[in-house]
């Protein structure tokens, strides 16, 4: 792929075929064609290659990565960044479009961007015009919120630094990505799918990068997947989702949280720790694997911390992101 091109979008699919073909649409639509797309297909049993082989014939500038086996979200998103060389990658999951001037006004902005701004969090709204994210940020019992989601996209008009950005649609610099990466990887293949996001954006802000939220970048999230912890009512959660989703929670938190600040957070961690220990106990018994998944897990995520610990930067950005920018923030 051309290393001239500004930004280059990476999306993962697996089984997405009844979400990918409005997402490409949305690509091929574009009025500014000057971006490279490249999708990692994670050995889906449906259709979904087939229909991204069709809109590559179509006209739509990108590469398919058939992989054998489901790397998860993160070893797809690896996969997919080793295959580009922009500057810039904007990750989009296969059930988000784009508007038509979308990667224009991203190339307008991008080049004009503070050289120490590593992401730039879309305003992502849910079908019907309500906000889906406008950044991440974490509260003092360390739980992780999408911006304002649910509420009206009006009240997010303003450009501000945020903690993070939800892997649904972020913009990354490729050299943050290659600064935060161990092992020359930016997102952590032991996660392999949940709190990926946090985790990226965690280690992001302890190296110094900061978070940009721009609402003139506008995505549309129609949100095919469910939260793997509070399904919808009547329905069961699915198992290996839940797993990781309690697994992840607590292997982010033991690889990134600052020794300084984990005692000053306990009072509030603590009690919601227990709280969401015996929620899962009722709701959902057998995420508590999850526990001990991450205890298996903790010596080689403690290795990670001390690498990363090490080589993080004063945090000037860090404290303030961590609580809620308004009460109204958090639906």
């Amino acid at each position: 792929m051309s290393e001239e091109r500004l930004l280059s979008i990476q999306i993962v699919t697996w089984n997405s075929a009844g979400v990918i073909d409005a997402c490409l649409e949305s690509l091929a639509a574009q009025c500014m064609p000057e971006f490279d797309v490249v999708v990692v297909d994670n050995a889906s049993r449906d259709a979904t290659a087939s229909q991204v082989e069709r809109a590559l014939a179509a006209g739509l500038r990108g590469t398919l990565l058939r992989s054998e086996r489901n790397l998860g979200f993160c070893g797809g998103h690896n996969l997919a960044l080793a295959h580009s060389r922009s500057p810039w990658v904007l990750l989009l999951n296969p059930d988000a479009t784009l508007p038509v001037d979308f990667v224009k006004r991203a190339c307008d902005l991008l080049p004009r961007l503070d050289r120490d701004v590593g992401t730039v969090a879309p305003l992502i709204l849910l079908p019907d015009g309500r906000v889906d994210s406008s950044g991440l940020f974490l509260d003092r019992a360390r739980r992780v919120f999408d911006r304002g989601q649910g509420r009206a996209a009006e009240g997010y008009a303003e450009a501000e630094d945020v903690f993070g950005c939800t892997g649904a649609a972020a913009l990354h610099r490729r050299a943050m990505l290659l600064d935060v990466a161990e092992d020359g990887d930016a997102f952590d293949e032991r996660l392999f799918a949940y709190y990926d996001d946090l985790d990226l954006s965690w280690r992001a802000q302890l190296r110094g990068w900061r978070c940009r939220f721009e609402p003139s970048l506008v995505v549309v999230h129609a949100r095919a997947g469910k939260n793997a912890l509070r399904p919808a009512r009547g329905r069961v959660g699915r198992a290996p989702e839940q797993r990781l989703a309690v697994r992840n929670r607590l292997l982010v938190l033991l690889k990134c949280e600052r020794g300084r600040d984990a005692l000053a957070t306990l009072p509030w961690l603590l009690p919601y720790e227990l709280a969401r220990l015996g929620y899962l106990a009722i709701r959902a018994p057998r995420s508590l694997r999850g526990y001990l998944d991450a205890l298996r897990l903790a010596p080689s995520i403690w290795r990670s911390r001390r690498l990363l610990q090490e080589r993080a930067r004063p945090a000037r950005l860090l404290a303030a992101p961590f609580f809620p920018h308004r009460a109204r923030d958090i639906s």
